[in-house]
């Protein structure tokens, strides 16, 4: 008997072990697929055959899978590698079968990024019918990616939009397209993509013949990619500077800055040809003959240049198709062996499978109805656990925004290559404060309140090195108030300080001042922060134009805080926002945030 025992545990061991190897396959195929996608990217535009090869195992790797998102995603790739290498029949014919399948599957995400990339397609082809088609795509797009929650995919949607309706001279929907990216791209501070919309912006009110404003947009371009080291499309901005003040005829201008990108050792062939031509047509209507006639010939040996290198890129692509061709029926021969292979042991695994299941529900089942009531009060005492964990590191992340960091370290680079040393070691050491107060305090009930106003006060330093002195801030502490007597709750006024920046300043189009104003009463602090900005009223105009709400993460947490810390030690924490008022108009927002107030003594 025994023995029999014995005997039936080794079986549903090794049948146990046999499941677990098959789960696992569809896991182990997910990461090699995201490892070929890792280096497809890899290999991109530095090793083209590489790159096919990888994206191309990695499409078929995901036709064997249950999931089949995978799928979609390596064939948009495939897609774009196409796109990449001028083979646009099989790019759209890669991007309308990741739509396909992505619809099947309901894949929302998978449908909006579809959509962007055959809106993409049809919009660098000719025509307006095809402008037309990239429009409804680009739409498409933008409805999908909002459901999907993607703001980068909404933002780079919105801009494609706007320069659908630029190439069809339809410039009020253009302009509104690029203003809702902007503001997206803003929130993101995805500082690259601003640069896009203010450049589709500049194109917009240049076609207006509003040549002032255009100037403007291209300017705020010119800055980001200047900080961004970005040459090809500050040159590409530069062009477009250079065409507006040639329409202005403002001649001396456009000459100084077509030069400027036609003797550029970064230089694309492209724009050289397009300075050349420009300074051509600008000599021309200066009625110097000579000058003019110097640049139309460097022009024309350009072109004949550029016509050369295409019809060499055309002969290797056609060579490398027919090795493409080869390489996929080869392919194609070993696919079948495997799949006849599969088909063999498919039979023997579901057996195992299913005696495997039953087995493992049974002891399941068992183990279950022992362990219930003692795993009750022990899930309890976790969840509460959790919940408090959970809400530490949720405080941890409002205070050490990942885009707030990455933002403020590189503008303390920037300040070092410009070997400001000055500057740059004031804000790196008021950075590292920052942090070690934000990593120090996150566990801490109390802190002094001196240490949280240095904290706020490094903190609004920071911000303003970023708007780049935009902001103006300033901080009233009243001389009765021994700020090293007394501790507070920390890191409830950063939160409201934040708002007051991003929902009150950033979104003015001039400076703007945040005072930050702290009172004792009784055994409370009562701190104000107020803000010069829109008002409220006028910020969820702006916010329901791009229909999404502007109450900050940080915010949420922060109010779940007070929430628990009220509940907990029967507190008097609480906030008032309202609007300030000026002769009868409304000219910003003021919060008052009462706190509870403990002596150090």
């Amino acid at each position: 008997m025994k023995n029999l025992i014995r005997h039936i545990i080794l079986v549903t061991f090794s049948l146990l072990l046999g499941l677990s190897s098959f789960s696992q396959s569809d896991s182990q195929k997910e990461s090699e697929i995201q490892l070929l996608i890792i280096s497809f990217q890899q290999n991109r535009y530095s090793k083209p055959k590489k790159a096919k090869s990888d994206i191309t195992k990695a499409v078929s790797i995901a036709e064997t899978i249950k999931e089949k998102n995978y799928l979609v995603s390596t064939k948009i790739l495939l897609g774009q590698f196409y796109d990449d290498n001028n083979n646009s029949k099989k790019a759209l014919a890669e991007y309308t079968e990741a739509l396909k399948i992505a619809k099947e599957i309901n894949d929302i995400s998978g449908i909006a990024s579809a959509e962007y990339n055959i809106g993409y397609w049809y919009h660098t082809q000719d025509g307006d019918s095809r402008k037309k088609e990239a429009l409804e795509h680009f739409k498409k797009a933008v409805e999908y990616a909002k459901r999907a929650k993607d703001k980068n995919l909404l933002a780079k949607s919105y801009n494609l939009v706007a320069l659908s309706h630029y190439d069809l001279d339809e410039l009020e929907e253009s302009n509104q397209n690029a203003i809702n990216a902007l503001i997206i791209f803003r929130e993101l501070e995805n500082r690259r993509r601003m640069a896009q919309s203010y450049l589709i912006l500049a194109r917009v009110f240049n076609k207006k013949d509003d040549f002032t404003e255009a100037i403007q947009y291209l300017d705020s371009a010119i800055v980001i990619h200047n900080e961004t080291k970005n040459t090809l499309e500050t040159n590409n901005a530069l062009l477009t500077k250079a065409e507006i003040y040639f329409r202005k005829k403002e001649y001396k201008k456009a000459i100084k800055i077509a030069k400027e990108v036609e003797e550029s050792p970064t230089v694309m062939y492209d724009q050289k040809l397009y300075a050349l031509e420009l300074l051509y047509l600008i000599n021309k209507s200066m009625n110097r003959p000579s000058a003019s006639l110097d640049y139309l010939e460097e022009s024309k040996f350009m072109r004949d240049s550029l016509f050369q290198l295409e019809r060499n890129k055309m002969r290797e692509s056609v060579a490398s198709e027919l090795e493409a061709k080869n390489k996929l029926k080869t392919f194609e021969k070993e696919a079948e062996i495997s799949d006849l292979q599969l088909k063999q042991s498919r039979y023997l695994t579901w057996a195992l499978i299913g005696i495997s299941i039953l087995m493992l529900l049974v002891a399941l089942v068992s183990f279950l109805f022992y362990r219930q009531n003692k795993m009750k009060s022990e899930k309890e005492k976790i969840k509460l656990e959790q919940e408090s964990i959970q809400l530490e590191q949720k405080l941890l992340r409002t205070q050490m925004n990942p885009h707030f960091i990455a933002n403020s370290l590189a503008a303390i680079q920037g300040n070092i290559y410009k070997q400001d040393k000055e500057k740059s070691v004031t804000y790196l050491s008021k950075f590292a404060k920052l942090m070690r107060f934000i990593l120090e305090s996150s566990r801490e009930k109390e802190v002094l309140l001196e240490k949280e106003i240095i904290s706020l006060t490094n903190y609004l330093d920071l911000q303003k090195l970023l708007l780049e002195e935009k902001l103006v801030y300033e901080i009233n502490v009243p001389n009765g108030l021994n700020v090293d007597e007394y501790k507070i709750p920390p890191m409830l006024i950063q939160p409201f300080v934040e708002n007051a920046i991003v929902h009150g300043i950033e979104l003015k189009t001039e400076p703007g001042k945040v005072l930050l104003s702290f009172e004792k009463e009784e055994d409370t602090l009562k701190v104000t922060i107020e803000d010069d900005g829109l008002g409220r009223k006028k910020v969820n105009e702006i916010y329901e134009k791009r229909k999404s709400s502007h109450l900050s993460f940080s915010t949420n947490i922060t109010n779940e805080r007070i929430d628990k810390m009220n509940t907990e030690s029967k507190g008097n924490i609480s906030s008032v926002t309202q609007d300030v008022i000026k002769n009868d108009e409304v000219v910003g927002t003021r919060v008052e945030l009462i706190l509870p107030l403990k002596s150090v003594y």
